[in-house]
């Protein structure tokens, strides 16, 4: 019989490569939002209104991005959580700036969570004029492990603008 042995600092050198390799493959496969027809990637214009749904999308998920300036709303309606309770998600408005993200508030969305038709939504106001997206900051408190799934997302930049 011939055993191998591998020094320490090789074993956890190995273990992390194998485990970033692992990583890597399962975000590659990771589940994406499904955006309704006709968008893209591009920043919307001003006074942005579009729908779209989310499939099992986990936390650090972005949405696409909108330009506005003063006001923008984002209602959630029938979210659910896989596995795990469907409770709560914290959802993170993000303004683009060419150094770093610029966060402007976060807000827990739990009403969606009733039913299928129950929505949540958050507004931001006194917006300066650029380019936006959110971002999925945490499931029911945690900022991994579960995925969510929203069966209808509207972003809406329409009132204040």
């Amino acid at each position: 019989m011939f055993l191998s042995v591998i020094p320490t600092h090789l074993a956890k050198a190995r273990f992390a490569a194998v485990t970033g390799v692992l990583a890597a493959s399962l975000l590659g496969s990771a589940p994406m939002a499904n955006a309704a027809e006709g968008a893209t990637d591009t920043p919307q214009l001003t006074g942005t209104y579009w729908t779209s749904k989310m499939y099992n999308v986990l936390t650090g998920f972005e949405s696409r991005k909108w330009k506005d300036g003063s006001y923008s709303e984002i209602r959630f309606k029938g979210c659910s959580v896989s596995g795990g309770p469907d409770i709560s998600t914290r959802v993170d408005l993000q303004r683009v700036r060419s150094a770093w993200p610029d966060s402007h508030d976060k807000k827990t969305y739990k009403a969606c969570f009733r039913s299928g038709s129950s929505t949540s939504q958050g507004e931001w106001h006194g917006l300066a004029k650029g380019t936006y997206y959110f971002r999925i900051d945490e499931i029911n408190g945690a900022s991994g492990g579960l995925a969510l799934t929203v069966r209808k997302v509207v972003v809406d930049s329409t009132k204040a603008d």
